[in-house]
C-alpha cells in the first residue's frame, strides 16, 4: 500500500508529508529488514502461533516498540507530553504504511496502541494519560480489550458484567470472552454495567483494570488456527480504583464507540500484502492460465481498488483534522469479506495441498492460517450485520431499526 503520492489536502502539505515519508523510510531501512517475498503479514487473529512462538513474538514486539520510541517514532500523532511525537494522523498513517513493508513485530501491541490507547487519550484524565500512555508507547506494557461477553458479543450494549461503587473503588464481577492476549496483558480496558435499571447503553461505565489484580483470571481458548491468543476472562470481585474510571459514570458507551472507531481505522494497513501474494501463488501453481481463476482474481482486484476510495475518503477527513467516522464500518465490511475470498481462492488453486497444514510449502502455511482465521475478522470489532446497520443508518441516512430499548 506504500505510495509516494501525498495524501494531504493542499500543496503546502505535499512537500512536508513527502519529506516525512522519506525520513520514515530511512529510519526503517536502517533498523529493520524488508519482508520476504512470501510473507503475508497475517494478523494475530489468523496467525498460528504456538505458546512458545507467542512468547517470542510478544518479546519482539516490545523490543521493536522500544526502538521506535527511543528514535522518536512511537505515538506519532500523540502529544509529546505523553511520550508521542506530536505529529498528525496522516503522518501516523504514512508511517504505518511504510512499516508494513518491513519484517517487524508489532501485532501483539495493536490493541493498546491502535484501539484502546487512542480511546484513553480521548476520554481519560491528564493523570490517567500520564500514568498509562508512556509505558505503552515505550513497549513496556501490553493492553487488552475487555468488551465481549458470552451473552453480549454483537449486542454489546446488553453486557452483564457489573461494577458496584464502594467508596473510592469499584467492585467488578463478570465474564469476558474473545479477549486477545489477555493472558499476556498488563492492563485491560473494561466496560461494565454500573446501573441495571436504565436502558442498555446508558448504564455502562469504562475502567482500566490491572490484569494482575486479585480476582482476574485469564484462560486461553484453543482456536481452529491451533493458536490460543484469545481468552475468556473471569472477573471475581475485582477492585478498581475510581481513579482508573475512564470518562464519566455512564459514559462507557462513548468509550466503546471510540475504541471500535479506532479499531476499524487501523484496518487500513492490514492485509496490504495478501493480494500481491495471491498473484504470486497463481503464477507459481500455473493457475493464472485458468480463465475462471483469472476472472475470480480480477474480481478480487477490482474490489480491492474500490476499497481505496473509502481509504482516501477517510484520509481526506484526517487531513482536515477530523476523526475517523462511520466510513470505518464500510472499510471493515469490504476488507474482511475481501480477505475471506482471497484465502478461499488460494486454497482452491492449491488443490489437494490445500487440504494439508501447508507447513511444507514455500508459504509455510500462511494461506491455511488465513483461511482458518479470516472468519474471526468478520466477527471481531462488530459482525458484518452490525457494520451494515451502521452504514445504512450513519452513512446512507436510512431510518433506524425499530428498537424500544434503544437510548
Amino acid at each position: 500500500m506504500s505510495t509516494s503520492r501525498s495524501t494531504g489536502s493542499g500543496p503546502s502539505r505535499q512537500p512536508r508529508e513527502g519529506a516525512f515519508r522519506a525520513e520514515a523510510w530511512a529510519f526503517l531501512a536502517a533498523n529493520a529488514q524488508p519482508l520476504p517475498a512470501t510473507a503475508l503479514s497475517l494478523t494475530s487473529i489468523v496467525a498460528e502461533w504456538s505458546p512458545q512462538e507467542e512468547v517470542v513474538r510478544v518479546a519482539e514486539a516490545k523490543r521493536w516498540q522500544a526502538v521506535k520510541h527511543a528514535a522518536g517514532w512511537a505515538g506519532i500523532a500523540w502529544p509529546v507530553e505523553y511520550g508521542g511525537r506530536g505529529g498528525t494522523l496522516i503522518e501516523n498513517l504514512i508511517f504505518q504504511m511504510e512499516e508494513a513493508a518491513f519484517d517487524v513485530a508489532d501485532d501483539p501491541l495493536v490493541v493498546g496502541l491502535g484501539w484502546c490507547g487512542p480511546a484513553v487519550l480521548q476520554h481519560g484524565t491528564d493523570e490517567q494519560r500520564q500514568r498509562l500512555l508512556p509505558p505503552l508507547l515505550r513497549g513496556e506494557e501490553l493492553w487488552c480489550q475487555l468488551f465481549s461477553e458470552p451473552g453480549a458479543g454483537s449486542d454489546l450494549a446488553g453486557l452483564a458484567t457489573r461494577a458496584v461503587s464502594d467508596g473510592d473503588e469499584w467492585v467488578i464481577d463478570g465474564q469476558k470472552v474473545w479477549t486477545t492476549f489477555a493472558h499476556r496483558a498488563d492492563w485491560g480496558l473494561c466496560i461494565a454495567r454500573h446501573d441495571p435499571d436504565v436502558p442498555r447503553n446508558a448504564g455502562l461505565t469504562a475502567f482500566m483494570v490491572d490484569m494482575t489484580a486479585p480476582g482476574v483470571t485469564a484462560r486461553p481458548i484453543h482456536q481452529i488456527t491451533n493458536s490460543s491468543n484469545f481468552n475468556e476472562v473471569f472477573l471475581d470481585r475485582v477492585r478498581v480504583p475510581d481513579a482508573m474510571r475512564i470518562g464519566a459514570v455512564g459514559d462507557g458507551w462513548r468509550v466503546v464507540v471510540s475504541t471500535f472507531m479506532w479499531e476499524r481505522f487501523n484496518l487500513i494497513v492490514g492485509g496490504s500484502r495478501v493480494l500481491p501474494g495471491l498473484a504470486d501463488l497463481l503464477r507459481s501453481t500455473g493457475a493464472s492460465h485458468d480463465r475462471r481463476i483469472r476472472q475470480r482474481y480480477a474480481d478480487l482486484y477490482m474490489r480491492a481498488e474500490s476499497l481505496r476510495f473509502t481509504v482516501l475518503r477517510m484520509m481526506t477527513a484526517l487531513s482536515r483534522g477530523q476523526l475517523p467516522g462511520p466510513e470505518g464500518s464500510l472499510m471493515k465490511l469490504v476488507a474482511t469479506n475481501l480477505l475471506s475470498d482471497v484465502f478461499e481462492l488460494a486454497l482452491d488453486v492449491m488443490g489437494p495441498e490445500g487440504m494439508g497444514d501447508g507447513t511444507a510449502d514455500a508459504w509455510k502455511g500462511q494461506w491455511h492460517s488465513g483461511f482458518c482465521g479470516a472468519p474471526g475478522m468478520r466477527i471481531g470489532g462488530g459482525t458484518d450485520a452490525i457494520q451494515r446497520n451502521i452504514i445504512a443508518e450513519r452513512v446512507l441516512g436510512l431510518p433506524r431499526d425499530p428498537r424500544p430499548d434503544r437510548v
